[in-house]
């Protein structure tokens, strides 16, 4: 029990990450189909394991290539924690408050102390800029193309990263994080499915990791 952490936050904890290897949601009928989620899967335990796996990956990868960078905690938090909100938001088509929200304030510590130490504060401004102009943009996108609103959020955190690392490396993660996007669509096109929501979250981490590492 976390007793901080609020009821909603802690329900969904308890659905996406607290599950029985192999589990599966309970079939919806009329007594219980307001109570259930319509999510129709989750994570197996196989999926938790390559995806902390990868997670540890890309944060030692991005150790060893920013090591000399003030900003490189803040970029090895992003690799594992995005890791694993693309993780299940391509598992439940969903990104959990309780992994988003909470990065903010890390983050922002950790590019502060990155300024901090190298003196200039304007990256940090740059960066809180582009987190409220993502904000601000996805939320326009949320109202007129039906954008998730927990990919607004994360595209929050995702501008104030890149954001830090100059106007240019912002467009380039949203840019291929966009390419990654149309890719993915056409893929579930050409494979003649049909798809009502396409999460939105592994394309902008993708994109986000490959501006700051390229």
């Amino acid at each position: 029990m976390i007793p901080s952490m609020p009821s909603r936050h802690l329900r969904e904890f308890r659905a996406v990450l607290l599950v029985r290897p192999g589990s599966r949601p309970a079939p919806v009928t009329a007594e219980n189909s307001e109570s259930i989620a319509p999510r129709p899967t989750y994570l197996t335990t196989r999926a938790w394991i390559a995806t902390a796996v990868l997670a540890g990956a890309l944060s030692i990868v991005c150790a060893a290539r920013m090591h000399s960078d003030p900003a490189v905690l803040a970029c090895c938090y992003f690799s594992a924690a995005g890791t694993v909100m693309a993780a299940i938001d391509t598992a439940v088509i969903r990104l959990p408050d309780f992994l988003t929200l909470p990065s903010y304030p890390i983050t922002l510590m950790a590019l502060a102390c990155a300024s901090s130490s190298t003196g200039e504060v304007r990256p940090l401004y740059r960066g809180l800029e582009a987190s409220v102009l993502l904000l601000v943009l996805f939320a326009v996108l949320n109202i007129a193309a039906g954008v998730g609103l927990g990919d607004v959020k994360l595209a929050g955190l995702v501008g104030m990263l890149l954001g830090y690392f100059g106007w240019i490396v912002l467009f380039r993660g949203l840019f291929v994080a966009c390419m990654i996007g149309l890719a993915w669509a056409g893929l579930i096109r050409l494979c003649g499915r049909r798809a009502t929501h396409i999460p939105m979250g592994p394309a902008l981490v993708a994109g986000t990791l490959f501006a700051v590492l390229a």
